[in-house]
């Protein structure tokens, strides 16, 4: 039987065969590496996984030469763990709240679709749905208050607006969809201000800036992984017609929030405001 904790040696990058030197070394001094440990000689073990001192090892695999990787002793490891605190961090982004009676009307969209089109997305919750505008991504606890000052220093240099509801798209296209979204119009420019604001104060405190230009639009659904050709097709013609009856209608943006996201118990995804800021 074979063990599934150890590596197939076709597959580890580290090793060269005796016909291939290794990139840097000399021929002559290459020789078959002989996978069976001299008499007397103790196998050598290197962890699974790149060392992590807050991990305790005890996943090892057998390797017939010298590792190429530094692992500290174990004592010495277990020592400097008494000194050591691992950093905790939330999951966070920056987002406009939606009326719940827009989500409502964006989930019954769902419903026009035929049950195994339906089948083939993962429809976003009415709770998870949001105007985002900045993704942090997990981030230490200990820089929520500087964050909260730079969203309060946006929003305060900002006015109250509002924007509308548009019409239904996919990225990256209808035949081709990946996810399914509500889009806005209205004062659009005013929207890109607000978040070129966010945007700019939370790259002042480190974090990076988005490579993507910023398209306003609400997350409706994503299709299942797998799900290509006429069967994706089908989801996005469905999508195109979609009867979305809000068209047109006014949202007022007077505030952005930040929110915190975690796994609840049923390992679903849950919300939590950390901040709301006023705009103007």
């Amino acid at each position: 039987m074979t063990n599934s904790n150890e590596r197939d040696p076709e597959e580890d990058p580290t090793r060269h065969s005796a016909k291939e030197p290794a990139p840097g070394a000399d021929p002559a001094e290459q020789q078959t590496p002989d996978p069976s440990p001299a008499p007397g000689q103790k196998r050598k073990y290197v962890p699974f996984e790149p060392y992590n001192p807050f991990i305790r090892r005890t996943e090892a695999t057998f390797v017939p030469h010298e590792p190429k990787i530094y692992v500290p002793p174990r004592s010495d490891d277990e020592e400097d763990d008494k000194d050591r605190v691992p950093v905790d961090t939330w999951r966070l982004f920056v987002a406009i709240e939606l009326p719940r009676t827009l989500k409502r009307e964006f989930i019954d969209l769902a419903r026009s679709f035929r049950p195994r089109e339906h089948e083939r997305v993962r429809w976003i919750g009415q709770e998870a749905m949001h105007l985002t505008l900045k993704f942090l991504g997990d981030t230490p606890t200990d820089r929520v208050p500087d964050i909260i000052a730079s969203l309060e220093r946006a929003a305060s240099s900002t006015g109250k607006f509002s924007i509308k509801v548009g019409r239904t798209g996919c990225f990256p296209s209808f035949r081709d969809p990946r996810i399914c979204w509500v889009g806005l119009s209205g004062e659009l420019r005013r929207l890109e201000q607000l978040q070129g604001r966010v945007e700019g104060g939370l790259v002042a405190l480190g974090f990076e800036p988005e490579d993507r230009k910023f398209k306003p639009h609400v997350t409706v659904g994503r299709t299942r992984p797998g799900i290509r050709g006429r069967f994706a097709e089908d989801i996005g013609v469905s999508w195109r017609h979609a009867p979305l009856h809000s068209t047109g209608t006014t949202i007022p943006i007077s505030a952005i929030a930040l929110y915190r996201s975690y796994l609840g118990e049923d390992d679903g995804a849950r919300y939590e405001q950390l901040a709301n800021l006023e705009l103007g």
